[in-house]
């Protein structure tokens, strides 16, 4: 007898939730709306403004 859980016990269904209280997988512009937060919060250009800067140096 094993006393290990398989993958899928703990994992769950990683599309719809995960196992053990796991935060869910943002969607793909959710993604896109944390990342450029971050980098406004790092004072890093987010993705419009880096698209901005590369027009003016061509």
């Amino acid at each position: 007898m094993s006393h290990h859980k398989s993958n899928r016990k703990v994992e769950g269904d990683p599309d719809r939730d995960h196992g053990r209280g796991m935060p869910r997988r943002p969607d793909e512009e959710e993604l896109q709306e944390l990342t450029e937060e971050d980098r406004r919060d790092v004072g890093l250009p987010t993705g419009t403004e880096r698209r901005r800067d590369e027009d003016d140096t061509l």
